[in-house]
């Protein structure tokens, strides 16, 4: 009888130690999985490491600065998430690196994420912008063009700039500085700096300059704004000159239109003969023809100019 319960409780051990086994066993495969499902979820579920040269490589590959928007379906464009990207993960120190990159492209990119940030030393790199004269194909809404790296800096900074706030930013004022004192700015650098604000009296010299000197409409139209009475003459003298030498089928019928008027609020008779002339020959005013007669008309000059 003895032997029998010693058997009994052999048989129970026996059957216990494997019934653990088995739950230790169904235990150990369920953390398993649950490892590999833990696993399979990292992979599918966190976005991998993005190396700066990746995004610079993308961004040179398509090769345009792009707009956010881009084609007749206004779809995001893929080198702006690019951009977007690469302002994301690049240090400051990075991106003024990169503004020296082979690729203009990729040196444009890095110089309007500098833009974003309002980087401090904006007005070194514009500068170095302006003087290595590189350009871009760029790519906004359905217009593709070439345009300089300088303006599509220079462009990021004012288009981040609120219109009631751009005549007191310290850091546009520089940037405007610069463009009225380099040769190598283009006139619609000069027009965005003239626009801006009303300058102190230092910077007369150099707009007269600008104006009298080196022929700038941009530089005439400011001091025929603001200076006229100041030098009625010599303003009144150059607007002549550039309006008799302008080939306004290049420079447009805003171009056109604006240097007319300019010149008939000056209220001269003498002036109307040069004017008609002018109209005769050059006839690109005719794309906006209503325009020009009812400006005509207020100064009271009627003329058949076909």
């Amino acid at each position: 009888m003895k032997q029998f319960v010693i058997i009994l409780h052999l048989i129970f051990l026996l059957i216990s130690t494997s019934s653990y086994g088995q739950v230790k066993s169904a235990t150990k495969n369920i953390n398993d999985t649950a490892v590999e499902v833990n696993q399979t979820d990292s992979v599918l579920f966190e976005d991998p490491p993005v190396k700066l040269k990746d995004i610079v490589k993308k961004i040179a590959e398509i090769n345009e600065v792009q707009s956010a928007h881009v084609g007749a379906a206004g779809m995001e464009s893929d080198n702006y998430k690019n951009f977007l990207q690469l302002k994301k993960i690049a240090k400051t120190e990075e991106l003024v690196t990169l503004t020296n990159n082979r690729n203009p492209v990729v040196a444009c990119y890095a110089s309007m994420a500098l833009a974003d940030k309002s980087f401090p030393d904006l007005k070194s790199i514009f500068i170095k912008f302006l003087s290595h004269n590189r350009q871009v194909t760029t790519f906004s809404g359905c217009i593709k063009s070439r345009d300089d790296i300088a303006d599509e800096l220079y462009h990021r900074y004012w288009n981040n700039t609120d219109n009631k706030l751009k005549a007191a930013d310290k850091m546009l004022l520089q940037l405007d500085s610069i463009i009225l004192y380099n040769e190598n700015s283009d006139w619609l650098l000069m027009t965005r700096a003239l626009e801006n604000r009303i300058y102190s009296a230092s910077y007369k010299n150099r707009i007269e300059n600008l104006a009298f000197k080196q022929g700038s409409r941009e530089a005439l139209f400011y001091l025929s704004n603001w200076y006229k009475a100041d030098n009625s003459e010599n303003i009144k003298k150059a607007l002549i000159t550039y309006f008799k030498k302008a080939d306004f089928s290049k420079t447009g019928v805003s171009d056109y239109y604006r240097t007319l008027d300019e010149l008939l609020k000056f209220r001269d008779s003498d002036l109307e003969t040069i004017i008609i002339q002018k109209l005769k020959k050059d006839k690109h005013w005719k794309y906006e023809e209503k325009r020009f007669i009812s400006l005509l008309g207020d100064y009271s000059i009627y003329e058949n100019f076909d």
